[in-house]
């Protein structure tokens, strides 16, 4: 091999490689979609952050607290794998401190079973910034004016997930926004009879965080058949995010961070 041919094999690597781990995983898209849940006539907004993976309010938490200020959602729903690690509760603490006044609510991921983080200590923090912890349960917006309840489970990958638990917190009547961490979940059958969902939202597989076109390199064990956007399962249409931060390796690539809002009717 010519030294010419060297110099292009070894830029063909490394130009990838630089766009993976200092362009990508900043560059942060907002997802916008609509969806008619019967809230008669009330409209209202949830951006759901996933797989925070947070350790630091670094490029790419700062560019998506910039976007959740710009959008002013109703709700903030955050969908597990906030953090990976016990000491990254100060970062988490400053990340909180910055987000903008809404309804904030969040669920456990496999990270959060994972990192031996004392879940009471989480719930405490996040309850000190007006953070619901959802682990098998289910609040109501009536309070608010909202004909909706936002059921959380624990993870299906690492927790106990108990749906009976969950739904018998939900509001009666109300539309319900099911929010699981690990897809795989919505790969097991379901029994109408627990409650009508709207819509489910979940995470965990960060689109599979190196991906080639719609096709993930790999997604982590618990996933199921599931990588980024809209399914159509047994629970209903699911919306699986290619969350926020990177796992394992700090690369991106195929598979943009995303904040997804939802505008509901």
């Amino acid at each position: 091999m010519s030294y010419a041919s060297k110099i292009l094999a070894l830029l063909a690597l490394l130009l990838p490689m630089g766009y993976g781990l200092f362009i990508e995983p900043s560059w942060v898209e907002v997802t916008r979609w609509k969806r008619e849940v019967g809230l008669g006539g009330v409209s209202f907004t949830i951006a759901q952050l996933s797989d925070l993976h947070i350790s630091k309010i670094g490029k790419t938490e700062k560019q998506t607290l910039a976007i959740l200020h710009a959008l002013k959602p109703d709700l903030i729903l955050l969908t597990g794998d906030v953090i990976d690690q016990k000491d990254s509760l100060p970062a988490l603490k400053a990340f909180l401190q910055q987000l903008p006044p809404s309804i904030k609510v969040s669920i456990l991921g496999n990270w959060e079973h994972w990192s031996d983080v004392n879940l009471q200590t989480l719930a405490a923090l996040y309850e000190q910034y007006d953070v619901a912890l959802l682990v098998n349960r289910c609040i109501s917006l009536a309070n608010k004016g909202v004909p909706l309840s936002i059921a959380g489970l624990d993870d299906y990958t690492t927790g106990m997930p108990d749906l009976e638990q969950t739904f018998r917190n939900c509001g009666e009547d109300e539309a319900v926004v099911l929010a699981e961490h690990s897809p795989g979940l919505f790969d097991e059958s379901y029994s109408p009879g627990l409650g009508k969902i709207a819509f489910s939202l979940a995470g965990h597989t960060h689109g599979g965080q190196l991906a080639i076109g719609s096709k993930a390199i790999f997604t982590p064990r618990g996933s199921g058949q599931y990588v980024a956007g809209w399914y159509d399962t047994a629970w209903g249409d699911l919306y699986v995010s290619r969350g926020v931060g990177t796992s394992i390796l700090p690369l991106r690539i195929g598979a943009r961070p995303e904040v997804v809002l939802f505008e509901i009717r």
